[in-house]
């Protein structure tokens, strides 16, 4: 099988709202649990070869926002197997927490493959997220998102669902 490194950023701003794209590509989805319909997702990508996780963290930040952020904290970690158009692929993720200086984004960096299936982005409270009857992915990440404001970064890694 094929495995798919990749980073996630959980980009905070001063509010402590997460930044999150609407993307729909029904080709690439959770075998276990199929779910085809546009959904939210964090900041992030394939971790490409020589580079950290945490790295990748950063510059998928500064590619997809414009957004610069110098320090992350891997607070999350996850492993599954995805249906990836014709494959399956074994997706090894890290999340990281990072922080913007204002909630200004520019998402003209994105890609021609990245803006084919991106349908929105905006800033989401923890709370806006648990209210919601929108699908995020993480499914829990209201849930994670509130645990993680409440006591902060954990000293090791969790694994989540």
């Amino acid at each position: 099988m094929i495995e798919r490194p990749s980073a996630r950023l959980i980009l905070l701003d001063p509010q402590d709202r997460v930044f999150l794209f609407k993307v729909h590509q029904p080709s690439v989805y959770d075998p276990a649990e199929p779910f085809r319909d546009p959904f939210w997702i964090l900041i992030g990508g394939l971790v490409d070869p020589g580079e950290a996780f945490a790295q990748t963290a950063m510059r998928e930040a500064r590619e997809e926002t414009g957004v610069v952020v110098e320090h992350v904290h891997w607070v999350w970690s996850r492993e599954r197997v995805m249906q990836w158009r014709d494959k399956r692929v074994l997706h090894r993720e890290q999340f990281f927490l990072g922080r913007a200086g204002s909630s200004a984004v520019d998402t003209s960096g994105l890609d021609e493959k990245e803006k084919s299936w991106t349908l929105d982005h905006r800033w989401w409270s923890a709370d806006e997220i648990a209210a919601s009857s929108e699908r995020f992915e993480p499914v829990d990440l209201g849930r994670y998102l509130r645990a993680l404001l409440r006591e902060g970064p954990p000293t090791e890694p969790v694994t989540i669902a």
